[in-house]
């Protein structure tokens, strides 16, 4: 019984201490393991730790450096300089519609140069150079009562480069325009040129603009235009007289007024009418007894002058009722003159009261003369005229209820 017990507390005894030295051998692995854990951390975090440094090093080098700048692209076609596109524009012959949507085209090119294109345009211009572009303005509008300073297309090229200076604007810009006046002998480009100034610099050039209307006015001889735009040349030279209302000119003028094979300068008798007023009816009456205003055509503006004054100036009745009788008209001149009682001397679309006056002398002036009118041309335009003015009347007095 003892023995066994003895060796069961060997057996005890023996596997404690076993535990224990095996105990202490794991515990000794496991410090050991940890160590090596403990060592490969530091190792790896002082490498994280210097790539960490290497970056902010780095981040702090292109901080400081300077940005690269890229290549430049490819550069594209050049855009045509003033020089190339007046020489663009003088080949643009004929006015076809292509060339004009051509011309239009080059010329907002040539205006997007600005002021570096005034060089090259004054250049052009003062070699009194030109190119018709588009004239129907001037070849199909009968009725055009002053050169425009607005083209929708432009009359020629020079009109084109006009109105180019015009939209870049400037000292220089006006000092062009200046010298485009002084130079040019044409009677459409000075009126032109006249009301563009005195738009930009009212007055400036006054005495510019009638120095040189006057002169040309003055020349015995017409230059020989090949252009539509000339057609009124003279015309438009008395314009630039009416518009500064020079009466300086007004004896040359009457001087004029009756050519040599007897035509009427309609020139002259219109700048006449605007400068005198009722006072140019004694001048186109006298006119009107030239030897040489020998038939129908030739007397009518003469006639149709008096017309506007009728009603409101003795002297224009008297003129006026001797030409609707005279045999020398044709009865379709009579019948004009007239019928167009409602008109002349009177803005038909815009009657005011201030017009029933001048209405109600021409009614009573038809009443007069109607019941011995010389012929049914003449009798039938009465009663058409007074038809008319009966109406005119009623529009500006209406009638109580």
């Amino acid at each position: 019984m003892k023995t066994a017990l003895l060796l069961i507390v060997a057996a005890a005894v023996g596997f404690a201490v076993g535990s224990l030295i095996i105990s202490k051998r794991e515990a000794s692995k496991h410090a050991a393991a940890l160590a090596q854990e403990r060592a490969a951390w530091n190792t790896e975090k002082a490498a994280l730790e210097q790539e960490l440094e290497a970056a902010r090093a780095r981040a702090a080098s292109l901080a400081s450096a300077p940005v690269p700048v890229p290549a430049p692209a490819a550069a594209g076609p050049t855009r045509p300089g003033p020089a190339e596109i007046l020489s663009k524009l003088q080949t643009l012959r004929g006015g076809s519609p292509r060339q004009l949507r051509e011309a239009v085209y080059w010329l907002g090119e040539l205006a997007q140069h600005g002021p570096s294109a005034l060089p090259h345009i004054r250049e052009f211009l003062a070699r009194n150079q030109d190119i018709d572009l588009d004239t129907a303005t001037f070849t199909q509008n009968k009725l055009l009562r002053e050169v425009p300073l607005e083209f929708a297309l432009p009359p020629s090229l020079r009109f084109g480069l006009f109105d180019v200076v015009r939209q870049i604007g400037s000292t220089d810009a006006e000092r062009i325009l200046a010298e485009a006046l002084a130079r040019t002998g044409r009677g459409v480009e000075i009126v032109y040129l006249t009301r563009a100034l005195q738009e930009v610099a009212p007055n400036k050039y006054r005495d510019s603009a009638l120095s040189v209307a006057r002169e040309l006015l003055a020349a015995t001889t017409n230059p020989a235009f090949t252009s539509p735009l000339d057609r009124n040349h003279r015309e438009n030279l008395f314009s630039v007289l009416a518009l500064y209302n020079d009466t300086s000119f007004t004896a040359n003028a009457q001087a004029q007024l009756v050519q040599a094979d007897g035509q009427i300068d309609r020139g002259a008798l219109k700048y006449l009418q605007q400068v005198l007023g009722a006072q140019s009816v004694a001048v186109a009456a006298q006119a009107y007894q030239d030897p040489r205003v020998s038939d129908s055509a030739k007397k009518e503006p003469l006639a149709r002058l008096a017309l506007t004054y009728v009603g409101g100036d003795q002297q224009a009745n008297e003129f006026y009722q001797r030409a609707i009788n005279d045999p020398v008209l044709t009865p379709n001149h009579r019948k004009n003159l007239i019928e167009d009682l409602n008109e002349d001397g009177l803005n038909f679309k815009n009657l005011t009261t201030q017009d029933l006056p001048l209405i109600k002398n021409r009614l009573a002036l038809i009443d007069q003369l109607a019941p011995s009118a010389m012929d049914k041309a003449n009798a039938a335009a009465f009663q058409e005229a007074r038809k008319d003015l009966v109406n005119m009347i009623g529009r500006l007095e209406p009638q109580p209820r």
